[in-house]
């Protein structure tokens, strides 16, 4: 009979001893770490696609809005009006303006008119001064300034003929 206060046991089914296998080092695999979440790839080309429409848009619109802003001659043109296309013509797509005034033997512009335009295109004084004393014997004369280049020439009977021009 058995003891029952050793430990024994009990029976069990008897299992073939496994034929050796040869040891192999044991490989863990590592686990990756976890990174901070980022914005998916497609968000951010999304993103900077939809940004580069938009400064497309807002350069073309800037170009159209500058493009169809009228030049300082057309303003002035508008501004001091001329009893006659003749007496202050536009030309070059408003880059140009042609004045003509009143002569002895001519109608024009008045030199009311004339210093109108003058005030507007922001002419300075020492040009004024040199229009004012031209003669007609000094032929062609001219002046510039921001951006405007201006020449004229006077003879009692046919006034002053200037030509207001748009630097580049």
């Amino acid at each position: 009979m058995t003891d029952p206060t050793s430990t024994m046991p009990p029976e069990q089914p008897a299992v073939p001893p496994a034929s050796p296998q040869p040891s192999l080092p044991l490989v863990v695999e590592a686990q990756p770490e976890l990174a901070a979440p980022q914005p998916p790839r497609r968000r951010r080309m999304y993103l900077l696609v939809g940004a580069a429409v938009v400064a497309v848009f807002l350069a073309a619109g800037a170009a159209i809005a500058l493009a169809n802003r009228p030049s300082p001659l057309e303003v002035a043109r508008e501004k001091c009006g001329a009893a006659s296309d003749d007496y202050a013509k536009l030309g070059d797509d408003g880059a140009t303006l042609t004045l003509h005034s009143v002569g002895k033997e001519s109608s024009g512009l008045s030199f009311d008119q004339l210093q109108c335009y003058w005030s507007e295109l922001e002419m300075p004084d020492s040009v004024r001064a040199e229009v004012e004393a031209t003669r007609a014997l000094d032929g062609r004369q001219s002046g510039e300034w921001e951006g405007i280049h201006a020449s004229w020439s006077y003879h009692p009977d046919s006034g002053v003929q200037m030509v207001f021009t748009l630097a580049d």
